[in-house]
């Protein structure tokens, strides 16, 4: 384990000291680890008693830093980054360093949601329309299926009661703001009501345009303006009291003059995107208060992503053609049902999925192509529309069944479950046609284990350990990549990873005086990759026409993860600290790794709490990075520089109706440069001081 000396004394130090502490009657403040989550863990639980490293943002911790995008929310959750950026349209999840997007798992209501493409980032909704985003951290394969190597993400859209008020039956909220840093003008309309007891009903339109951003180096990121807008529908129909059926509707768009390249620094062209993300949900659950054995719930879900891409210039007007097209498009089922019985809490259920890849070019043939410039001189008089070799396109249809059992025996609960999911990838039709007598399919298959050990020492003291296996299956273009005349690959075998986590977790009441709380919870963590999917277009190392991906590699992580977080009646202190480091298959540092990092959030409360006021402060520590250097036509280590960033946030409730809010990002403009989303080396720098002001009316 190479755990710092940083991390082995706030673990040795902090926790017994915390343990000395006596409790009494339990406070009814809670802290950041309190948040209930529901999607991560598939059952109602707080995040500090799922044994597991879960986190639950808020929408009251969205709205506190007056968040664009998720992800700039992230910032006390441990191991948790964005990768790529600071464009909106360039950021991943990056979850203990898994930062593809085929290796976390992400879901809007139980929905999955992805979208992959070479040098753009995955997920473009608007932060203001979730009222949390549960992640789960390591492996949660047995619940949530195949691609949750690094973890989860679910993220659950706000309705109508996060705004009624008691016994309104309808009202309105409208949220004005700006950013300074990129003059961004933004807006919100929420609408909700209640017309009769059993039926919620809520509608939201957002809107933000703004100029290109300032980078904290003084410079301005050309191409990163935003002109994005997003729809909220959502309703829930109380049937009973015991059943629920809700529908909702989600639509985020954004067209604009852009960057190709969104991901990485360095000239690539631009092109004209559009880019819309859509989400449609139906669901149903059943809760007899007094039937045991029944807590059904079966969602069905569609989700879209899709990227048109026209007007490229320079070395993207070949490449992009008249028009290049994206698409993602996945059905979802959900089917899930939990039983208690006795001792045991058996949790079951079945999920498929069908998932749609398309890729397309609209554009006129090269009829003299110039080899040595690769620039087209002269094109054919017809438009042809052909698929893109380098994204393939296909169906893969994905269906698991699980079955999971808590059983809990006075302080000890043990949960175990196993889960069994196969794959089918088939390619388009037009594909197929190119290899007349063969048989494209492919499937995959792999069972799973899981198994958590919680003991509860005292009311206050709990240890924890689990281990969990995760997979994911092959991508459809790496199976059917044809990348410079290569072979397609059908014998790609599944990638599998094991996670062992220990650690432990501590809550008390009543520390200092009778009128606060505190949560800690520290987790030691090991995860091993094996027949890593890799892709190698070298001559050299992989000659032609071998295919460009297969299951060569292999990774070990580890690392160290601590959350402390204080709250008292007037304010608060959430404090986090995390490390990793890895080796591959050949011994050599995963270079990819997010920096150690350290987080202090605290806030204090004044007048009823009508006042708020909150401070971060995030310590990036500096890392030993591989990067490409382009004069020497090599890659070599360099070191990317650590940084502090500081920001500010204040809340004043003037009365029932008027709120203002602001939030200040970079307070002090510390110059820094973030991390790549390809190969998670040095990035753009990232974006200057912006200061944010927002004034909202409800009614």
């Amino acid at each position: 384990m190479r755990l710092s000396k940083l991390a082995l004394c706030l673990a040795s130090v902090s926790l017994p000291l915390m343990a000395e502490t006596t409790t009494a009657d339990q406070s009814q403040l809670t802290t950041a680890l309190d948040a209930v989550t529901v999607t991560a863990t598939r059952t109602e639980k707080t995040a500090l008693n799922s044994a597991q490293a879960v986190n639950v943002i808020t929408s009251e911790n969205i709205e506190k830093v007056l968040a664009t995008t998720v992800f700039d929310s992230l910032i006390s959750v441990p191991n948790v980054t964005a990768t790529g950026g600071p464009r909106s349209g360039g950021q991943k999840f990056s979850v203990r360093g898994f930062n593809d997007a085929e290796d976390v798992l992400v879901s809007v209501d139980g929905a999955i949601q992805t979208f992959e493409k070479y040098r753009m980032g995955s997920f473009f909704s608007d932060a203001d329309l979730y009222r949390t985003i549960s992640i789960k951290r390591g492996p949660s394969t047995v619940l949530h299926g195949g691609g949750a190597l690094g973890g989860v993400v679910d993220m659950e859209l706000k309705d109508a009661s996060d705004f009624l008020a008691p016994d309104q039956t309808y009202g309105a909220k409208v949220k004005l703001g700006h950013n300074s840093n990129n003059n961004e003008a933004n807006g919100s309309v929420y609408t909700y009501a209640r017309p009769i007891e059993s039926l919620d009903l809520l509608a939201a339109f957002i809107k933000r345009s703004s100029d290109d951003f300032e980078l904290s180096n003084g410079k301005t990121l050309d191409n990163s303006a935003i002109k994005a807008e997003s729809l909220l529908i959502k309703g829930e129909y109380y049937i009973n009291e015991d059943a629920l059926i809700a529908l909702s509707y989600t639509e985020s768009e954004d067209a604009q003059r852009t960057e190709f390249n969104t991901t990485d620094p360095g000239a690539w062209g631009t092109v004209y995107r559009e880019v819309e993300q859509s989400v449609t949900n139906l669901s149903y659950e059943l809760n007899p208060e007094n039937n045991t054995y029944l807590d059904l719930s079966v969602r069905v879900g569609n989700t879209q992503s899709h990227v048109t891409e026209s007007g490229g210039k320079g070395m993207l007007k070949d490449y992009i053609g008249l028009a290049t097209n994206y698409e993602y498009n996945i059905n979802t089922l959900d089917i899930m049902n939990t039983s208690v019985l006795g001792m045991h809490a058996l949790t079951y259920g079945v999920q498929y999925s069908d998932k749609e890849r398309i890729g397309e070019k609209l554009g006129y043939p090269c009829t003299n192509l110039n080899r040595q410039t690769y620039e087209c001189l002269e094109y054919g008089k017809d438009a042809v529309r052909n698929e893109i070799s380098s994204q393939p396109g296909g169906t893969q249809k994905r269906l698991g069944v699980y079955i999971q059992d808590e059983f809990t025996w006075q302080a000890l609960t043990i949960t175990g479950g196993i889960r069994y999911e196969e794959y089918q990838s088939t390619p388009t039709s037009k594909f197929a046609a190119g290899f007349v007598g063969q048989d494209l399919k492919v499937k995959h298959s792999q069972v799973v284990p899981a198994l958590t050990v919680n003991y509860q020492f005292t009311s206050e003291f709990a240890v924890f350990a689990s281990y969990q296996e995760g997979f994911r299956a092959p991508l459809l273009d790496e199976i059917y990549d044809q990348y410079g005349g290569r072979n397609i690959n059908l014998a790609l075998e599944v990638e599998n990873s094991r996670n062992s986590e220990m650690g432990i977790s501590y809550q008390v009441s009543d520390v200092f005086s009778d009128i606060d709380s505190l949560t800690a919870r520290a987790i030691y963590f090991n995860t091993q990759v094996d027949d890593e999917i890799q892709s190698n277009t070298s001559t050299t190392t992989n000659p032609m026409p071998a295919p460009r991906y297969s299951n060569r590699g292999e990774n070990d992580r580890d690392g160290f993860e601590l959350e402390v977080n204080y709250a008292h009646r007037a304010g608060y202190v959430n404090f986090s600290y995390s490390e990793i480091s890895g080796d591959d298959q050949d011994d050599k540092p995963l270079w990819y790794l997010p920096a150690d990092t350290l987080t202090v959030d605290a806030g204090l409360v004044f007048f009823d709490s009508t006042v708020r006021t909150g401070i971060s402060i995030q310590n990036i520590s500096a890392r030993t990075v591989l990067a490409y250097d382009r004069a020497a036509q090599a890659s070599k280590q360099v070191e990317h520089d650590g940084y502090t960033l500081v920001g500010l946030n204040a809340n004043w409730d003037i009365n029932d109706s008027w709120s203002a809010r602001l939030a200040v990002d970079n307070l002090f403009d510390e110059e820094y440069q973030v991390m790549a989303g390809t190969g998670g080396a040095i990035g753009d720098y990232g974006v200057g001081r912006n200061i944010k002001t927002q004034l909202s009316f409800k009614f």
